[in-house]
């Protein structure tokens, strides 16, 4: 049977789904006929016939069928039998009550408990004090042991799938805003402060260095270790700078960048842009099956593709093993519980092991930066022991497990089938835990990572990375025309070209036009529209001769007007897989060219 608790947090995220999909976002102000028609929908179809009529004429309240698809997607862990409408929007009035008033409280209240920084109250899990700030270390079996004292913190982690995610976006935007370094305004508004420096970076040397299979050149020219030799000096103030120049789009940032040997000034394009750069070097994979900075690696089950999640890396480990219990001599029972709680630290650690861990603390100060600024990243990180972890929530350990190695898993499951500790002292979760850590402090330099608890693991990972498909019909919705019509023939030829595109396609596409590989999560997150721009460089009679451009700083697409969908997909698909440089702003001279190009 589900606890008030568990179907309120599915009723509430239900209702955040269907906010997502309005024109605010904010879950506190969707109004309740929107509601009613996606629950309706969800519970009895025959309940909406009247309400489709009414909702024909109002915009703003009216519900997308993505949006009744999300919430009836949410509201079937409820099982088969529903609840009335009325009852669920009872429940509905309930929480946005609470929703409201934690609005105003949840910047008040603290959501680390007392105890967890206590020696006199043991700790959570009866270590004394506790070491860390991500619960990197914290054994979910000793913690069961010791009483847990009730308390506010204690109380919002418990309630956290009580508040919707708009209020938890609003207490994170604040807390960004607040931990922002000011930055003084230039005396020319259209150029940036000498506080905001800038960040040199050849991405023709770099694309020979990944090219090539020497993993020396690799980790030395790529655009992850100039980024990370560029800003490895500096202060984790100098990265929570969210300057926003004129005529920037609206874009924040904390450096400028300066691609070198390619024509193009920054105006938010190249910041995006190597950001994007860095993040798939990341996930580049070797000859040899792993990553090919020693960063990240595929998980086994994605390179042996079994298991549901094929698609997801691990911290690089290279070979790194903890200290064998067997060879510590008789211990007792509370002595392994205390190894095991800090199993994470034992590790050895060689030279290769400490790369890593640099290298993840560099990951970290980007991927916090890029959240910050509202720039999705693809990480592609197991929900279970990163995720989850990060936000201190509970979670399944053998699901964890199966998420990364399901081979293991059940390996683990024949050999030690009701012993937690034995699973949380597994091998390879106790390396990725250690590995943590660094990605954990990283992030920690930037963002903060006290109210992450306020979040479950599955909506920090969508805060940071974003939505992992293109979704056309949201790409739509804020699309702007000029000099085109959306009736247009060519226009109509491009969308149908858009749902025709693999996943892969779309991803390739977003980045020829924005600089980045994933959409906002919902249709307010956008802070600038997708343009779409009649190409008037060109003669109309040989239009079909012309490729398609873009300005990835402004989200802008220029669109000859191509005479059929056949020419516009064929120069469309030509253009987003052959761009290699940005040359649209100056004429490059021959000393940045000879810069720029002497990598190659």
């Amino acid at each position: 049977k589900m606890s008030e608790l568990q179907s309120g947090s599915i009723v509430g995220a239900a209702v955040s789904a269907i906010a997502n999909f309005s024109r605010t976002g904010d879950a506190t102000e969707c109004s309740f006929d929107a509601v009613a028609t996606a629950f309706a929908l969800s519970s009895s179809p025959n309940e909406v016939k009247d309400q489709h009529e009414s909702d024909k004429d109002n915009d703003d309240d009216s519900i997308s069928k993505e949006a009744n698809k999300a919430a009836a997607a949410v509201l079937h862990h409820l099982g088969t039998s529903l609840p009335s409408t009325k009852a669920l929007l009872v429940r509905v009035a309930m929480l946005r009550a609470l929703n409201r008033r934690a609005n105003y409280a949840l910047p008040w209240l603290s959501v680390r408990p007392a105890q967890e920084i206590s020696s006199v109250l043991g700790g959570l899990a009866g270590f004394g004090a506790s070491c860390d700030r991500t619960g990197r270390s914290r054994s979910l079996s000793a913690t069961s042991d010791w009483i847990q004292a009730p308390s506010i913190a204690r109380r919002v982690r418990n309630c956290r799938r009580l508040f919707f995610g708009s209020v938890k976006l609003s207490l994170l935007d604040g807390l960004l805003l607040a931990t922002t370094t000011p930055t003084p305004l230039s005396h020319d508004e259209y150029e940036l402060p000498r506080e905001v420096r800038t960040v040199r970076v050849n991405r023709l040397k770099a694309r020979r260095a990944m090219s090539a299979k020497n993993a020396t050149s690799k980790k030395k020219f790529s655009v992850f270790a100039q980024l990370q030799h560029e800003t490895k000096a500096w202060s984790g103030a100098a990265l929570r700078r969210g300057h926003v120049a004129k005529g920037h789009g609206g874009q924040k940032r904390a450096f400028k960048v300066k691609l070198v040997g390619e024509g193009v000034n920054d105006y938010s394009g190249p910041y995006r842009e190597v950001f994007t750069d860095a993040m798939g070097e990341i996930l580049e994979i070797d000859d040899s099956g792993r990553g090919a900075l020693g960063v990240l690696d595929p998980s086994p089950n994605n390179t042996s593709a079994i298991g549901e999640c094929r698609e997801l890396f691990i911290f690089s480990s290279h070979g790194a093993k903890g200290a064998v219990l067997s060879q510590l001599g008789a211990v007792s029972s509370e002595e392994v519980a205390i190894r095991n709680g800090f199993a994470n630290f034992l590790l050895d650690r060689h030279e290769n092991v400490r790369e890593a861990e640099e290298s993840l603390l560099v990951l970290g100060r980007l991927a916090g930066t890029s959240c910050r600024h509202n720039i999705p990243v693809d990480l592609f990180l197991p929900l279970g022991i990163v995720w989850t972890r990060l936000t201190e929530d509970t979670f399944d350990v053998s699901l964890a497990l199966n998420e990364i190695d399901t081979l293991a898993c059940k390996q683990q499951k024949d050999s030690t089938p009701t012993e937690p500790p034995a699973w949380e002292s597994h091998p390879m979760l106790v390396v990725q835990q250690h590995m943590l850590n660094s990605l954990a402090d990283g992030l920690g330099n930037v963002l903060p990572m006290e109210i992450m608890p306020v979040f479950t693991g599955a909506e920090l990972r969508d805060v940071m990375c974003g939505r992992p498909e293109i979704d056309v019909e949201l790409l739509r919705r804020v699309v702007e025309y000029e000099g085109y019509d959306e009736k247009d023939p060519v226009v109509g030829y491009f969308w149908e070209t858009m749902e025709e595109m693999t996943g892969e396609e779309r991803r390739m596409f977003l980045q020829f036009v924005w600089a980045r590989t994933r959409l906002p999560m919902k249709e307010s997150d956008f802070e600038a529209p997708f343009k779409i721009l009649r190409d008037t460089k060109g003669d109309e009679s040989e239009a079909d001769e012309a490729l398609p451009s873009a300005s990835t700083c402004f989200f802008s697409l220029s669109l000859p007007e191509y005479k059929s969908k056949e020419v516009l997909k064929r120069k469309l698909l030509f253009a987003i897989k052959n761009v290699t440089t940005m040359e649209s702003d100056y004429v490059t001279n021959d000393a940045e060219i000879g810069e720029g190009w002497r990598g190659m």
